[in-house]
């Protein structure tokens, strides 16, 4: 296929202080088997060197969008798709990287699957440099009911539509990923494939990330599930269960760290 007529991707990466791995996230896109693609990094008032960086080494290939004040990755990721040309949004964070045939795979699907919304796939924190996709590939529906006890999908294994209307909380900051999964797949079907094309360096409870506050990310779990009633009252029946839920599994992770 001719890469420059199939679907245009706009690739969001979110930055602050990445100036240790933002190049090797960059990097991973650069060099995709599939080219029809633009890179939107939006800069969130970084104290380090990395503005400087990508002027210096990507004046071209990226564009960058520069935040005067910081204000969280959900505004980041709004704000880089309020400017995103692309077809789809493929999200990678500062500190991840994709296989090389990610989005070649991904245009295959979405351009036999065009009523797709949402897709993703799994993640490994395992070398994916040279690893071989398998010659047959199945595309699976996740039923929104498994959605609900746990967010299966980690940002930088998404691609949605780019539609105005999918835009993440600005005023969570904590699991604003996952309300955003559930808001879409209430109203949409979610698709997914087994095979891992992301490469994540680092644990999601790792020091040093977002996700290390697990108290903080719990609460953000159980206010996505509050958030549920604004789709439809009727998830109020199942709001106990859920908060309920969510606070066993805090407390699973508090006795076994």
């Amino acid at each position: 296929m001719n890469n420059a007529t199939g679907i245009k991707f706009s690739v969001i990466i979110p930055a602050y202080n990445a100036e240790h791995t933002i190049v090797r996230a960059i990097e991973s896109v650069l060099a995709q088997t599939y080219k029809n693609y633009e890179i939107i990094v939006i800069d969130d008032a970084s104290k380090d060197n990395t503005v400087s960086l990508l002027e210096t080494r990507y004046p071209s290939q990226v564009g960058l969008i520069k935040k005067v004040m910081n204000s969280g990755s959900s505004v980041s990721r709004n704000l880089g798709m309020d400017n995103a040309s692309g077809d789809y949004v493929a999200f990678l964070d500062a500190d991840d990287i994709w296989h090389k045939d990610k989005l070649a795979l991904v245009n295959t699907i979405l351009s036999a699957n065009p009523v797709i919304n949402l897709f993703y796939h799994p993640y490994t924190q395992e070398n994916i440099t040279d690893k071989l996709l398998p010659e047959t590939i199945t595309v699976y529906k996740l039923p929104f009911i498994k959605l609900l006890p746990a967010n299966l999908i980690a940002t930088s294994c998404a691609v949605i539509k780019n539609n105005p209307e999918f835009r993440f909380d600005p005023v969570m900051r904590y699991t604003e990923d996952y309300d955003l999964w559930l808001r879409i797949g209430y109203k949409y079907k979610l698709y997914f494939v087994s095979i891992p094309l992301t490469r994540i360096f680092r644990p999601f409870t790792s020091e040093g990330g977002i996700s290390s506050n697990r108290w903080k990310m719990r609460k953000g779990e159980m206010r996505a599930y509050r958030k549920l009633l604004k789709l439809n009252p009727l998830f109020l029946l199942l709001l106990p269960v859920l908060w309920l839920s969510s606070l066993g599994k805090h407390l699973v992770k508090m006795i076994r760290p």
